[in-house]
This record gives C-alpha cells, structure tokens and sequence, in this order.
C-alpha cells in the first residue's frame, strides 16, 4: 500500500526500515524520503512504527504495566 505519495514509498518500504533499526518518523525519511515533503503521511508512518514495535514485544502486549514477582 501507498503511504507517502510524494516520495513514492510503500508500507513494505516502512516496515523495512523499521525493521533495520528505525523508529522514529525522521529516521523513516532519513531511509527513504517518507514523510519529509509535505508531511501529511507522518501519522501513517507513525502508526506503522507503533503496530511493529508492539508486535515485537509479545511478553507484555495489551499490558500497561507488570507487578514484578516477589
């Protein structure tokens, strides 16, 4: 799927990157141009980030906090 038009990246692209190490929406553009023309595309980005560094923490997904044993 398109997710910055103006530079012509798709959600693979994103995923990719994210995957090589990136985890912010400048370091996306850094690695591919995503989201740094006019910028409408950076909360897509965003999100993205946030779906695969949560699925790559399954110990505490869907916790907000986790009582340490005794």
């Amino acid at each position: 799927m398109w997710v910055c038009l103006c530079e012509a990246v798709t959600s693979g692209s994103i995923v990719e990157a994210i995957e090589a190490g990136a985890s912010t929406v400048r370091e996306i553009g850094e690695v591919n141009g995503a989201g740094t023309n006019c910028g409408r595309c950076a909360r897509n980005i965003h999100l993205l980030i946030e779906q695969r560094l949560a699925e790559a923490v399954p110990e505490n997904r869907g916790r907000r906090w986790s009582r340490k044993p005794r």
